[in-house]
């Protein structure tokens, strides 16, 4: 006697998890830590009189300044890569969310680390290795965010490789050049002049893979 049920039985197939939250979470994030990037910039108080004495504190803290623009423009150059390869993402998998959260911690410390490169300590190696690091590794834990989307399976198969080898080409560029300046630090206090030839190392990467 053969018993019908009447009803089929279906397998629960999990859906993989829209990337838009991910993406829409890492923007504000991003937002938040330009906006205490900029925050951390000194201002001159009651103490600086008259337009010479404005100009006398904001040449006494250039550094600062230029510290603010350096990681302002990394920052920047993160979201703009991030935001052109998770456009391919149709799904996110458990790998990429914690390595893009990694990511953005990275990013959400480079206020502090920006202050620490910046501060009085008489600790030049620690503070310059610290930061440093820090944007070697944003560059890192982002390519790894990317690399587990792919092994995934959840990105478009009309991304343009193009777009994409380009893209990688100048995160690869930000982690070899700030994981380079890192020994340079221990020899001279003239290792950030390394971070400028940031488009050198990119091109020079693009040669070797090709």
């Amino acid at each position: 006697m053969t018993t019908h049920t009447g009803t089929h039985e279906q397998d629960d197939v999990a859906e993989p998890a829209g990337p838009e939250r991910l993406i829409y979470f890492s923007d504000a994030v991003v937002a938040i830590a330009i906006t205490l990037l900029a925050l951390e910039l000194p201002v001159p108080g009651a103490e600086a009189h008259g337009d010479t004495g404005v100009a006398h504190f904001m040449r006494e803290h250039l550094t600062e300044y230029v510290a603010f623009l350096v990681s302002f423009t990394a920052i920047a150059m993160q979201w703009l890569l991030h935001q052109r390869l998770f456009r391919y993402a149709t799904g996110l998998s458990g790998g990429a969310i914690r390595w893009n959260l990694l990511w953005l911690l990275m990013i959400v410390i480079t206020p502090f680390t920006t202050k620490l490169l910046t501060s009085e300590a008489d600790a030049f190696q620690i503070q310059f290795i610290v930061y440093a690091a820090n944007q070697a590794l944003t560059g890192l834990f982002f390519r790894l965010a990317f690399a587990d989307l792919g092994r995934s399976g959840v990105l478009r198969p009309d991304a343009p490789r193009k777009v994409v080898a380009d893209t990688l080409a100048w995160v690869d560029a930000m982690i070899v050049t700030f994981a380079l300046s890192i020994p340079v630090a221990l020899v001279t206090h003239w290792a950030s002049v390394c971070w400028a030839l940031l488009p050198v190392t990119r091109m020079a990467l693009q040669r070797v893979t090709r």
